[in-house]
């Protein structure tokens, strides 16, 4: 599909001209110097959500779609993931159309090899560029310019951390286990030893994600979620319309954030779920594991 076609622009523009309405009046007044994600979609280029951290000249935080790409069948058509048993070529491909829309040079870009965990690996010099790309980790750091610390989701939340006074970014992979082991925290802490950041000073947003009412978990999760935030778990978990428990992953990762001291309306929180729209986002779950990533960017 291509993505200038009517259908897809109208799509979207419906999609986010929705999410403005449900707003309410405390979210939108959340972060009174910045905004929201919002839609960026230029003739011919692929579109993708945007959030300008502290306005202009500071860090840019992206989320792609799943539009635009070359890639088939479940994949389709912008999945940005080697490892998901798509055509190398296409992820390829895909990866320098994206790079080109959000305007990055292609080597900038950092990824890693994401495992679920709560490592965080800091990019601390041009050398650490290159050295470290495809590092055992789920999070990162950098102080430099100009490089697009990457993370791969398809339900997973990435968070993002911006220190607009140390210019300090940070890019997290938070499914339930890191939000369990609460690896935000550790972005945090990592930003504090090696760039003296403070926790207050700093502008956070979590990216769409599996939502609240379509996250449904087990009671392994259940019990772990119970024993990483205890006494306020009931918020968290709850029953929904089946006997099945559902799990708010992005008001965890929204506390883990503000125990970290974070300010609360410091945090931008995306209310899309990548569940209920497999039209815009892949899902692993609503595609029971046959599917695409899309990418998560944090550059200054």
């Amino acid at each position: 599909m291509e993505v200038g076609e009517p259908d897809v622009r109208y799509r979207l523009e419906k999609m986010f001209k929705q999410e403005a309405c449900e707003r309410s009046l405390t979210s939108i007044l959340v972060w009174s110097d910045y905004m929201e994600f919002i839609l960026r979609q230029q003739q011919g280029k692929l579109p993708y959500l945007y959030l300008p951290f502290h306005g202009k000249g500071g860090a840019r935080a992206f989320f792609t779609t799943r539009l635009g790409g070359v890639s088939r069948g479940c994949y389709s058509s912008l999945n940005l993931g080697y490892h998901t048993g798509d055509q190398t070529d296409a992820v390829t491909v895909n990866r320098r159309l994206a790079a080109q829309t959000l305007g990055i040079n292609d080597e900038r870009f950092v990824t890693v090899d994401q495992v679920h965990g709560d490592r965080v690996l800091a990019i601390e010099s041009e050398r650490d560029v290159v050295a470290k790309k495809g590092s055992m980790a789920d999070a990162m750091v950098t102080h430099l310019q100009d490089v697009a610390l990457t993370i791969l989701c398809a339900d997973c939340q990435a968070v993002y951390i911006y220190d607009p006074l140390q210019r300090v970014i940070a890019v997290a992979h938070a499914g339930w286990r890191g939000t369990v082991t609460r690896v935000a925290a550790n972005c945090l802490q990592v930003m504090a030893h090696l760039y003296g950041s403070r926790p207050r000073d700093c502008r956070t947003a979590l990216s769409p994600a599996a939502g609240f009412c379509c996250y449904e978990v087990g009671e392994s999760v259940c019990a772990a979620v119970k024993e990483a935030f205890p006494g306020l778990w009931q918020g968290l978990l709850a029953k929904k319309d089946t006997d099945r428990w559902h799990f708010n992953i992005s008001q965890a990762n929204s506390l883990v954030l503000q125990d970290a001291g974070v300010i609360k309306e410091n945090i931008c929180i995306s209310k899309l779920c990548t569940i209920c729209r497999q039209d815009i986002f892949f899902s692993h779950r609503g595609s029971k594991g046959a599917t695409g990533r899309m990418a998560a960017v944090l550059v200054q």
